[in-house]
């Protein structure tokens, strides 16, 4: 009995633990996120996505980020279980006289909702950059250009050493072009790409892998998701902004009573100070949400 009794109370210090892990991590996403509507043409934004996707340490972070995400979530759903099964047990390690917070017996609800939005949140961003779905993507005029130069390049040194002979050099220029012929075409039209507004480098929006491959070619590889361009996408659709809005709110609702619970798990409420507890609690619930919501909501009125 004793074993069950610690199983139950390590489970819900995991809970808390990981659940104040994330805590700290959403306040930096959201950050993040208001970069988009900085007026720079997304110039900032892309730079903070490019940071992200190529730093190593940012990449073992989103996996301990995943992971802590998977936790939370199985770890709820066991206590849940378990909590029906004892038929009205006690719900945290340290009991508590005070009165129950508004949506603490909805946790699972709201959390398993907010765990919906976040899979069609990771289907519409993180699954693009490995391909799974289909984006927007961005290659720069001037990365294309260069590897286009070293295939030439490479043909005439093969011709060069022997290895092939003009005949077949002429092919292979004549194949190498028609493998490139939509992005000679838009250079020699003059009407080249969209342009950052700072740095002044060229570059083209891509819409799909197909339309990728058929562009640049399927050996090209220097390309990254243009989050900048499908956040305004998404964002512009109506629905889809309503959708994210609903979740925010019910994100605060599940954050506010989140922060409470972390407090109780630990041992870390008293009468003295549950009252700024709860302050601390509301105000995260309500200034994290507001935050996330400026982005959707500057997409859809001020763009």
């Amino acid at each position: 009995m004793k074993l069950v009794k610690l199983a139950s109370i390590t489970k819900k210090m995991t809970l808390a633990a990981v659940g104040a892990f994330l805590l700290i991590f959403l306040p930096m996403h959201m950050g993040l996120n208001l970069c988009i509507i900085r007026d720079d043409g997304g110039e900032w934004y892309r730079n903070v996505c490019h940071f992200m996707g190529t730093n190593w340490i940012v990449k073992v972070f989103e996996v301990i980020l995943l992971a802590t995400v998977l936790i939370h979530v199985i770890v709820a759903i066991l206590l849940t279980i378990e909590n029906l099964r004892a038929r009205g047990s006690v719900r945290y390690a340290v009991p508590s006289k005070t009165k129950t917070h508004f949506g603490s017996k909805y946790m699972i609800w709201t959390g398993g909702l907010i765990f919906a939005f976040l899979v069609l949140h990771f289907v519409n961003f993180y699954f693009a950059k490995f391909g799974l779905v289909e984006g927007v993507y961005t290659v720069k005029t001037e990365k294309l250009q260069m590897h286009i130069t070293d295939k030439v390049l490479d043909i005439q040194q093969q011709m060069e050493n022997g290895k092939i002979d003009q005949q077949k050099a002429q092919e292979m220029m004549m194949n190498l072009q028609m493998e490139y012929m939509p992005y000679l075409q838009l250079t020699q039209s003059g009407q080249p790409a969209d342009k950052l507004s700072k740095d002044g480098k060229e570059i083209i929006n891509l819409r799909g892998k197909k339309e990728l491959e058929s562009f640049a070619g399927k050996d090209f590889t220097d390309y990254e998701p243009d989050f900048y361009v499908m956040c305004n996408d998404l964002f512009k659709n109506k629905m889809y902004s309503l959708i994210y809005l609903l979740a925010l709110i019910i994100l605060g609702v599940h954050l506010f009573h989140a922060i409470n619970s972390i407090f109780q798990t630990f041992g870390l409420n008293h009468r003295k100070y549950n009252k700024a507890i709860e302050y601390l609690a509301a105000g995260y619930a309500v200034i994290v949400p507001i935050g996330f919501a400026i982005v959707p909501l500057f997409v859809l009125f001020c763009k």
